[in-house]
């Protein structure tokens, strides 16, 4: 058959590789050698026929294991399982920091070569115990099974082994990444059930309980579990965030869980804006601001500014003093909500058009009414209104009505046009979730309520933007 297809298809590099196997496993290794030359000469960079030739690059395989997998994955779809293991007990050197994926393992670490020797010797009718073993202490980091033998072999591990917690979150992984979602947790419900302490574990099953499941008491105790096992990562803690926002649990709940994080020093923006932000719905403004001083916060593309981040806490701090009445401390902070404060180099620049937004001046606005200053108040309604940008129209539309002649009609019709251009950007922007919390605050002045919901419960659900998390549970809860 092979002999045919080559004669179809003398470019197919597949059917040359296996025909010098066949060959050689057959015994004519002379044609074998012959094939293998001919063939390196028109695919040079084929690490099997090099493998044939026995002259392999072992500089090249040691820098990455999945080229010694794939090596060992054509034996065994051959049934050579003696040349596999010859490839896989090899010994390779270190990868090469300029030569390979950050990252990258020495092959004698990666769990995958050792239960593929297991299972090599296993069909070779030898022991595959200690091959087993040694798979099963490694760490799982980095590592990402996709292919059939892959699948193959981690089966072969835990049918030897129903304990071996490595070989089921692998499995485990390898379901998932085939969409498999049911199957994927019943493997990674096993070591979890066992108490294994495996990194990452506890943060896979709660993504995929929380985002394909729809289940965030579920995907909340998988996390729980993840601050047992995998303390350092953030993922753990911006699940529990997403999963108790979802479940509509206190500020304060949350403050608690992400201030578990070891290395706060040093968090990366993400857990440190969510801390903050989750401190100013808890009331705690004075460990919101405090959160900013002696902390580098990276510019990241796609990520939040930092400035967002200030003038939002800023802002609602004034707001909760006017409304407990504490009004000169309100009117100083509202006053100088855009004014550099020493040590936050950010201050410098950059905060006006955050200050000068509608929602800022709707909500500034509110502020200085709460404390008797009536002009002021509505000199920021009015700059509030004269907004354009389609997720500033429902502050607009807010702040319009605490104005005279205020035309419902006329802003009804606004309030549609915005939300049809806001579900639209939902599904074309690099923002979803910020377009998606706007769509649904029109859609709750519009009195499509459970459609706003609906919408609300996604925008926590996708990658945070433009602080879309914190924005929305102020306005499920009202603020």
């Amino acid at each position: 058959y092979l002999i045919d297809a080559l004669s179809i298809t003398p470019d197919d590099l597949r059917v040359r590789e296996e025909l010098v196997a066949v060959k050689r496993a057959a015994g004519k290794t002379e044609e074998a050698h012959t094939l293998a030359k001919e063939s390196l000469n028109r695919f040079p960079l084929s690490y099997f026929l090099s493998e044939e030739l026995d002259n392999p690059n072992l500089n090249q395989l040691g820098n990455d294991a999945e080229r010694v997998l794939n090596i060992a994955s054509q034996y065994i779809r051959l049934g050579i399982y003696q040349r596999a293991l010859d490839v896989l007990a090899q010994q390779y050197p270190r990868p090469m920091a300029d030569q390979s994926e950050p990252g990258a393992v020495a092959l004698n670490d990666n769990p995958l070569i050792a239960y593929f020797r297991g299972y090599c010797r296993e069909k070779l009718g030898k022991s595959e115990t200690e091959d087993y073993q040694t798979a099963s202490a490694l760490s799982t980091k980095y590592i990402f099974p996709s292919t059939a033998e892959e699948m193959t072999v981690l089966k072969a591990a835990v049918q030897t082994n129903s304990e071996d917690a490595t070989a089921h979150y692998l499995l485990g992984t390898l379901y998932f990444s085939h969409a498999d979602i049911d199957a994927a947790l019943t493997e990674w419900s096993q070591p979890r059930k066992a108490g294994a302490k495996l990194t990452v574990i506890d943060a896979s099953a709660g993504l995929a309980l929380l985002h394909i499941k729809h289940d965030p008491e579920d995907a909340l105790a998988a996390f729980r579990e993840g601050l047992i096992n995998d303390a350092t990562n953030v993922a753990i803690y911006l699940g529990i965030d997403q999963s108790l926002s979802l479940l509509h649990r206190p500020a304060r709940e949350r403050v608690e869980a992400l201030e578990k994080y070891p290395h706060m020093a040093d968090a990366p923006n993400p857990l440190i804006f969510e801390l903050i932000l989750n401190l100013v719905e808890a009331g705690d403004f004075d460990r919101a601001t405090s959160l900013f001083h002696n902390h580098f916060f990276p510019r990241e593309e796609g990520g939040t500014n930092v400035r967002q981040v200030w003038v939002e806490v800023q802002l609602q701090r004034a707001l909760s003093l006017a409304k407990q009445g504490h009004c000169t401390e309100a009117l100083d902070a509202a006053q100088n909500l855009g004014s550099e404060v020493p040590g936050l180099a950010f201050t410098h620049d950059g905060l006006e058009p955050l200050v000068k937004s509608a929602r800022t001046n709707h909500l500034l606005g509110s502020a200085y009414a709460a404390c008797g200053k009536s002009e002021d108040a509505k000199t920021k309604f009015q700059l509030a209104t004269s907004a354009s940008a389609t997720d500033q129209v429902r502050w607009a539309w807010l702040a319009a009505q605490k104005l005279p002649n205020f035309d419902q009609q006329k802003w009804q019709e606004r309030l549609q046009t915005a939300l049809t251009d806001a579900a639209n950007r939902t599904e074309t922007s690099a923002y979803p979730s910020w377009w998606m919390y706007t769509a649904a605050t029109l859609e709750e002045e519009l009195g499509k309520s459970q459609e706003a919901e609906a919408r609300f419960q996604k925008a926590l659900l996708l990658p945070d933007r433009m602080l879309a998390y914190h924005f929305t549970r102020l306005a499920q809860s009202k603020q």
